[in-house]
C-alpha cells in the first residue's frame, strides 16, 4: 500500500525541485505546471516551528546561528526553527523573497497555495512579511 501511494503521489502530486537561484543560492522551481489555488504544493509538515528568541540564537556556535539566520522565518523578537532541527529538509526553507510572490502562506505557513498559474520552470516565490503573524 505505501508503494501505491508513493508512486501515485510522485506520478501526480509532485510539483517542486530546489536549483541554484538567480534571484538568491537556492531557490524551488515548478518542475510542471501548478494551477492557481493549489495547495498541496509541498509536503505536509513533519513537525512545528519553535518559537527561539534572537538572544537565545546569538548564543549558539557560529555554524548553528548561521543555518538559523538563513534558513528559518523570523520577526522583530523571535526565529521560527523547525523542531526536528537540520536533520530533515522541508523545501519551504528555499522559498525567495518577492514583493509580487506567484505562492503565499496559509495560516502562518501550514500551507502554501499558488496565487496564480504558474508555469513549469519558473522559481516559487513569497513575500516574507506574510508568512507568520508577528501578531502572536
Amino acid at each position: 500500500m505505501k508503494k501505491e501511494l508513493l508512486l501515485q503521489q510522485l506520478a501526480k502530486a509532485t510539483y517542486v525541485m530546489i536549483q541554484p537561484s538567480p534571484i538568491h543560492g537556492i531557490g524551488v522551481f515548478a518542475i510542471r505546471d501548478i494551477a492557481k489555488g493549489t495547495k498541496n504544493i509541498f509536503s505536509e509538515a513533519v513537525g512545528e516551528w519553535i518559537k527561539i528568541s534572537r538572544a537565545e540564537v546569538e548564543a549558539l556556535p557560529q555554524h548553528s546561528k548561521a543555518l538559523i539566520e538563513n534558513h528559518c522565518l523570523f520577526d522583530q523578537d523571535f526565529y521560527f526553527v523547525p523542531d526536528y532541527g537540520f536533520k530533515l529538509v522541508d523545501l519551504v526553507i528555499y522559498l525567495n523573497h518577492s514583493d509580487t510572490p506567484n505562492v503565499a502562506s496559509v495560516n502562518d505557513g501550514e500551507y502554501f497555495e499558488a496565487l496564480r498559474d504558474i508555469p513549469c520552470g519558473e522559481e516559487l516565490l513569497v513575500d516574507y512579511g506574510t508568512i507568520v503573524d508577528s501578531q502572536e
